[in-house]
């Protein structure tokens, strides 16, 4: 399963660390092909796709840097990675994303399209994500489960996530990892990156 939440994507920050939109394809690259030939080799492996549109907001069609890295990222996945992908997931659609969904269509293959399901935020989503994701279902992405999430963690409950700041706090044990971005599969790809940095010789830079 693989999370992405477009809203989150910064270029401002992007810009601010001298990292390009090559960059964050790359990024994307990296991930998949760790998926494909370290978490799970095989020719024959399938991935779920969930693209979570909270956050989004009309505006960003508006915005052509948003829009071109969008039309390139779906581009290169359909041209490199059609066979792989099992559903592709679009969930907390707004009323509104069928516009924006033209724009990509055309970039899609026929065969990417069939597996795409929109969703709306409420019940129905809650059980389409259930009966695809399973066990590996993030709690955040539960239309239901979201304001009992938000309430625990007020009272003192805490599973990883800073909720006063939009990027997520790596856990340091593995007992702690909960599908979502403190999930195994993202613990266990930060300590590869890790080692393959230290084997190089090669320090992380600092976000600022």
């Amino acid at each position: 399963v693989f999370v992405q939440r477009p809203a989150i994507l910064d270029f401002e920050i992007m810009r601010r660390n001298n990292a390009t939109i090559e960059d964050l394809l790359l990024h994307y690259i990296y991930v998949i092909e760790y998926c494909w030939n370290i978490l799970d080799p095989g020719h024959d492996r399938i991935m779920t796709n969930v693209l979570d549109m909270r956050g989004i907001s009309f505006r960003n069609m508006r915005n052509q840097e948003y829009v071109g890295f969008g039309k390139r990222f779906v581009q290169m996945m359909s041209a490199n990675y059609p066979g792989r992908s099992y559903k592709t997931l679009i969930v907390n659609a707004p009323t509104w994303f069928h516009a924006l969904y033209k724009l990509f269509k055309p970039l899609l293959r026929e065969s990417t399209r069939q597996k795409i399901v929109i969703l709306k935020a409420g019940e129905q989503q809650d059980v389409a994500l259930k009966f695809y994701l399973g066990d590996s279902l993030p709690e955040d992405l539960l239309s239901g489960d979201f304001n009992t999430k938000e309430k625990k963690n007020e009272e003192g409950g805490d599973d990883g996530l800073d909720r006063s700041h939009r990027y997520f706090i790596p856990v340091d044990d593995e007992e702690l990892c909960a599908p979502g971005p403190n999930s195994l599969m993202e613990f266990h790809m930060r300590r590869f990156c890790i080692a393959q940095l230290h084997a190089h010789n090669t320090t992380l830079q600092e976000v600022i």
